[in-house]
């Protein structure tokens, strides 16, 4: 037997034992009555008794050992503001931000898949509405070195910040691309 095998049928057993024991332990402890509580007796009905009509029945009588409390609602002090009228769209904005990250997700997918043509088209797409986006431009410079098109590779990785020039930089020297730093 593996040790994984030996391992999940200790823990079964430990399980179905805890089982049995907390069973025991609910059968022993018997239920605390409520020495408050009070219940109405029932009159025995006879089995061959006909059930009265719903003109004859009355409600039981109950009788309370304590007041029941009653509830009270108390307007509340300070009026509601008013809210505007709800909206069913959201604004346009988080329209935009929710293309964007699927389209995002879609280049992120394709590089993944090693669709380099695909996964650079989408990124070129982003990077044309937003220049600043670092996730799209780092798969500019990725997906080109694999390519090895180090000329556009090149002209992504100078605008990438110092962290993450130096991630691109190991990463494409695994595919014979190497990079001129950008002047500071």
């Amino acid at each position: 037997m593996s040790a994984k095998s030996v391992a999940l049928v200790a823990g079964g057993i430990a399980v179905f034992a805890i089982a049995v024991y907390l069973f025991i332990q609910v059968r022993a402890t018997p239920a605390q009555a409520d020495p408050d509580h009070v219940v109405a007796e029932r009159t025995p009905q006879p089995h061959n008794a006909t059930p009265p009509s719903p003109e004859n029945m009355k409600p039981p009588e109950v009788h309370l050992s304590r007041p029941v409390p009653t509830a009270t609602v108390t307007p509340s002090p300070t009026p509601l503001p008013e809210t505007g009228p709800v909206r069913e769209q959201p604004p346009d904005e988080t329209k935009v931000n929710l293309k964007m990250d699927n389209m995002m997700e879609l280049a992120n997918k394709a590089y993944d898949r090693q669709d380099f043509d695909e996964a650079t088209a989408i990124a070129g797409k982003i990077l044309a509405k937003d220049p600043t986006n670092i996730r799209m431009m780092r798969i500019m410079v990725s997906s080109n070195c694999i390519q090895g098109d180090s000329a556009i590779a090149q002209q992504y990785y100078e605008k990438l910040p110092a962290f993450d020039r130096e991630q691109m930089r190991q990463r494409c020297d695994r595919y014979g691309v190497t990079f001129k730093e950008p002047p500071q």
